[in-house]
């Protein structure tokens, strides 16, 4: 999809508004509105604006369960 900035802000602005009348806003999430803004931009096309935000969420979760890991080891009891 080749269009100008103003005409990827619009569709942008759309898809924003639609998934917060869904109660699901998306654009609190600073790296997906970074992603976004190089999107709206052009320097990046939707499928490396897609595959960068699973990236960052993978890298998310992955700490998630490395500190719930770490967590769990400290609370369990040391054997004797």
């Amino acid at each position: 999809m080749d269009t100008d900035p103003e005409t990827r802000k619009s569709i942008a602005k759309r898809a924003l508004d639609r998934a917060r009348a869904r109660g699901t806003p998306i654009d609190e999430d600073p790296a997906f509105v970074a992603l976004l803004d190089e999107w709206i931009s052009g320097s990046i096309d939707m499928k490396q604006m897609r595959d960068c935000y699973l990236d960052i969420l993978a890298l998310k979760e992955a700490e998630l369960r490395g500190r719930l890991a770490r967590r769990q080891a400290r609370s369990e009891p040391d054997e004797i």
